[in-house]
């Protein structure tokens, strides 16, 4: 039985070796949509993103903040993201509030950081806001001051501890002056650079990776699926005379549909192992390019992200041949696959983000196979594992194997009465 068996897998196994041509036909097309999806909904966010920061007029009469301020405001995250800063006189500033070039403008005098630090009366700083106030909302920036004016608070009374500390302790004079000084310019560096004492927190609707990316993983479980349309030829029912005369020597219709769920995955492992090496040669000839698209930079990183797609090709084989067997023919398959895949693909995430789907849908799609193979993929690729998403992966081709595997044999039941 069993040496039948393996026959009748390796000529399956060739059947899907032939029609890989077609295969990598119609994944060509596909691929260059979802390029083009991709990189113009990438364009277009970073231009909108561009657009719609706030312009603030900053003027620097510290000594310290204009030696040193501009260039960690201009290297922080918000002036790449939220805010455009530019640094101006007082004249400058205000004429440019009036003629609508600048939303909201800071004006910091001479000794603001020490007259603070000294443990005078702190200088204040002063802000002015446009005639029209549109882009900026004075409560923001209110909040934003109150924070920073608590953040220098607490900054002097660190410097001030410290120096009672060791004036208690016999330090002298000169000792003390040097720490003060020392102090005073690590503290007023930690208030300018909020990156030094907040932890920044990404909130995405593409769990945290770029359009390209995201799509990128998107793309290879939609080119699985609609792969199966290629599949409806290595599918179709044409060997009945060699089914049965299998099952007359005990393979019987479970393990015909073993092998040719075997095959399935061949023909997608061979797709999926391609597109590894197209990666592996970009990173041997552009490894900026692979840093830049896919944040990958060493050779592990895209092993791992192949490795951990492996599980995805064993549920898109599965759901493609349960979808065969439940249309019972090669036209009604396709048709079927190609209208399922689409919906699946819509709700569980894969052509618009979960984020922006109504509710319902959002709901309805976490558990659709495509969305698990969605998350095992981005996971993938993000370098995280996702081991609980594998183990549902694992459990979902189990169910559609024996779901496929009694379709046919109840098919083959009422072929035979």
């Amino acid at each position: 039985m069993w040496k039948l068996f393996r026959k009748f897998l390796g000529l399956e196994s060739k059947r899907a070796v032939k029609i890989l041509p077609q295969y990598y036909l119609g994944t060509a097309l596909l691929v260059t949509l979802f390029a083009v999806v991709a990189l113009a909904g990438n364009a277009v966010m970073n231009d909108n993103e561009k657009e719609d920061r706030v312009t603030i007029a900053l003027v620097m009469q510290d000594t310290y903040l204009k030696n040193y301020g501009m260039d960690v405001l201009q290297s922080s995250a918000s002036a790449e993201t939220t805010f455009r800063f530019e640094s101006v006189s007082e004249e400058e500033a205000l004429a440019g509030l009036r003629d609508g070039r600048y939303d909201g403008a800071m004006v910091f005098p001479e000794n603001y950081i020490s007259s603070i630090f000294n443990g005078g009366d702190a200088v204040a700083a002063k802000f002015y806001e446009p005639p029209t106030m549109n882009t900026l909302d004075q409560g923001l920036m209110e909040g934003l001051l109150e924070v920073g004016s608590g953040l220098i608070a607490v900054s002097d009374s660190y410097v001030s501890s410290a120096l009672a500390f060791a004036e208690k302790n016999g330090a002298e004079q000169g000792e003390l002056d040097a720490m003060q000084e020392a102090m005073e310019m690590m503290m007023a560096s930690r208030v300018i650079n909020r990156n030094d004492s907040f932890v920044k927190s990404d909130a995405s609707d593409t769990g945290g990776q770029t359009l390209v990316q995201y799509y990128f993983c998107a793309g290879i479980v939609v080119l699985l699926m609609l792969g199966g349309v290629a599949c409806g030829t290595l599918l179709k029912s044409d060997t009945k005379a060699l089914e049965d005369q299998l099952a007359m020597h005990g393979v019987k219709t479970p393990l015909l549909a073993l092998a040719r769920y075997l095959a399935v995955l061949i023909l997608f492992l061979i797709f999926y192992t391609t597109v590894f090496l197209i990666l592996f040669f970009v990173w041997l000839g552009k490894p900026e390019t692979m840093e830049k698209v896919f944040d990958i930079t060493k050779f592990p990183e895209l092993l791992n992200w192949y490795l951990s797609g492996l599980p995805i090709l064993l549920l898109a084989a599965a759901v493609v041949l349960l979808v065969y067997a439940f249309a019972a023919n090669q036209i009604g398959g396709i048709l079927f696959l190609f209208l399922l895949t689409a919906v699946m693909a819509y709700a569980s995430g894969c052509i618009v983000p979960s984020a922006y789907l109504p509710k319902a849908v959002r709901e309805i799609g976490r558990y659709l196979p495509t969305y698990t193979m969605l998350k095992v993929s981005v996971g993938g690729l993000r370098q995280k594992t996702e081991f609980a998403r594998m183990g549902i992966l694992v459990i979902e081709t189990i169910v559609a194997l024996a779901a496929t595997m009694g379709i046919m044999s109840f098919g083959k039941w009422r072929e035979q009465r």
